[in-house]
């Protein structure tokens, strides 16, 4: 029985015996006293210690952990004695060197040669001369293969980068040896490592000559100057590829708005000027002129204008881009020139359009009309909306109170009148016994009569059944009128101790009415309020506080 120590060689962990231990210990401090003084010292036994790590591991195995005196020996022989390349030239007839062959090619079987990767002979990775130095033959034979695989049938490229992957790079002075064929000792690797600084120190110094050269110091700064010029023809040519692409989207851009346009402005195309869910509704921009421009403002001008005001930039941009796509560098002022004048003139008629147009909304004007209504037999006045589809803008507007366009809203046109919707419903304390519903009328005008004679015209009615008030949820106007910011608000007068039940479709009628509960329009509905001298006050609101304060 023997004891055994743990050993760190190379960065492996190995069981050994003790005094296997000593004489690999001895023998690794001979080696690196006889290379104290040479060039590579360190390489050189980071080397051989790499080397005996690796044949230390394919002696040991799960059965045989520990590594024994003779695995120590057999290294030692393959390796060499230090006594063998003490001095630089060994005989290649000696006793001991025929052994160590022997020895040698007994570890290793008839297979001396390894497949790696050839770092210091490569044109990408270094297979193809890996290959070759397994083979022994030249690898440009095997390059020239793998490129005619390449172009010819397309597989060469796949096969590469597969044996770029599974073979390693020999990174070691061994595994380089053992990729040429080479015995891997102490002699072949120290020739090896100082071979590599032998080339490093000639390609140094070959290199510092001919820095220090007058030709070259000329080379080196045309090669300089050949650089920059490089880097900036690839910089001036990716500015340039950008800039085409971004050209040839401003065409096609400007292209496709140039078209909508005219096919708007001649096509008597649609404006869609309410889109909500569940709604469709849209306006020729023709529709929307009559409507808006004075009876004595020719339609022309808004048409003329827009075109030039629109159009001439969008013609300047697929002008622009064309010109940058095609390289043509010619400047036409006459073009420019003549650009500019037009869109100054398409600014002068939409300006002139807009004074026009802004006139007629110079003076506003309010009137007061009674609705006259039926007192109910009993106390209680049901309010509700029509819930004729026709009239429930529910239908194309769901839950938005009012789609606007300045202070009114579009929702259809005929021949003769605008309809407009909604009213506002406001509910206030009365100063008299009878329930009195009051329309207050707005318009706006180029003075203050046309505004007043604008908000009379204003039309709007109700039907009354009984008890129940049903509400239009529109109002019309005269086509004659224009849109001039007409508006509807009505308020009901209720008498105090008088109640009153809102129905479900009066949230989109009331807006914000101050009530004793301080409800939410949406929880005003379905429910019945009392008038108090305090203000509106809800009789049938049970936990209505919670839910107002939500």
């Amino acid at each position: 029985m023997n004891r055994t120590v743990t050993m760190n060689l190379s960065g492996i962990i190995f069981h050994i015996e003790e005094d296997a231990y000593d004489k690999l210990n001895n023998y690794l401090s001979t080696i690196k006293g006889y290379f104290k003084n040479s060039e590579g010292c360190d390489e050189i036994m980071s080397d051989i210690e790499s080397r005996i790590a690796e044949m230390l591991q394919g002696k040991v195995s799960n059965i045989k952990q520990a590594v024994l005196m003779s695995d120590v020996e057999s290294v030692i022989a393959v390796m060499g004695k230090p006594e063998d390349f003490a001095s630089e030239g060994i005989s290649a007839s000696n006793e001991p060197k025929n052994n160590e062959n022997e020895s040698w090619n007994s570890n290793s079987g008839n297979k001396k040669r390894r497949v790696f990767r050839d770092p210091d002979d490569k044109i990408v990775g270094g297979v193809c001369s890996g290959i070759a130095n397994y083979f022994d033959f030249d690898p440009l034979w095997l390059r020239a293969a793998f490129a005619i695989s390449f172009f010819v049938f397309g597989t060469g490229l796949l096969l590469y980068i597969i044996l770029l992957i599974i073979i390693p790079k020999a990174k070691t002075t061994a595994e380089k040896l053992e990729m040429r064929g080479e015995k891997v000792d102490i002699n072949n690797i120290k020739k090896a490592v100082n071979e590599e600084f032998e080339e490093f120190k000639t390609r140094m110094k070959d290199f510092g000559n001919e820095v220090k050269s007058p030709e070259n110091k000329q080379r080196m700064r045309s090669s300089a100057q050949k650089v920059v010029d490089l880097f900036g023809d690839v910089f001036h040519n990716i500015i340039r590829a950008l800039g085409k692409i971004v050209a040839f989207f401003l065409v096609f851009i400007g292209i496709a708005l140039m078209v909508g346009l005219l096919a708007t402005l001649f096509g008597r195309g649609t404006i869609s000027i309410f889109n909500t869910p569940g709604s469709n509704i849209h306006f020729s921009l023709y529709e929307l002129s009559s409507a808006v421009l004075p009876t004595d403002l020719p339609i022309q001008f808004l048409v003329i204008g827009l075109i030039l005001f629109l159009g001439i930039p969008l013609l300047s941009m697929i002008y622009g881009g064309i010109k940058f796509l095609f390289q043509i560098k010619q400047k036409n002022r006459i073009v420019k020139y003549t650009a500019n004048i037009l869109w100054l003139t398409g600014v002068v008629l939409l300006v002139y359009v807009g004074i026009q147009l802004g006139s007629d909304f110079a003076e506003e004007a309010t009137t007061k009309q009674n609705i006259e209504i039926s007192q109910p037999h009993a106390s209680t006045l049901y309010l509700d909306l029509k819930p004729m589809a026709e009239d429930d803008l529910d239908v194309t507007y769901h839950h938005h109170r009012r789609i606007r366009l300045g202070d009114w809203t579009m929702i259809s046109k005929d021949e003769n009148k605008f309809r407009l919707g909604y009213p506002v419903l406001n509910i206030v304390a009365g100063t008299t016994d009878n329930f009195e519903l009051i329309a207050v009328k707005s318009a706006n005008g180029y003075n203050k009569k046309e505004a007043t004679d604008r908000a009379r015209n204003i039309n709007y009615s109700i039907v009354q059944v009984d008890s129940t008030i049903k509400f239009n949820s529109y109002f019309d106007i005269e086509s004659a009128d224009k849109l001039r910011a007409q508006d509807l608000k009505l308020v009901l007068k209720v008498p105090v101790n008088k109640v009153l039940f809102l129905s479900k479709r009066m949230e989109k009628l009331i807006f914000d009415i101050d009530n004793v509960n301080d409800a939410l329009d949406s929880d005003m509905v379905n429910r019945k309020w009392v008038m108090t001298k305090q203000g509106l006050e809800c009789i049938d609101c049970k936990g209505l506080e919670n839910v107002s304060k939500r």
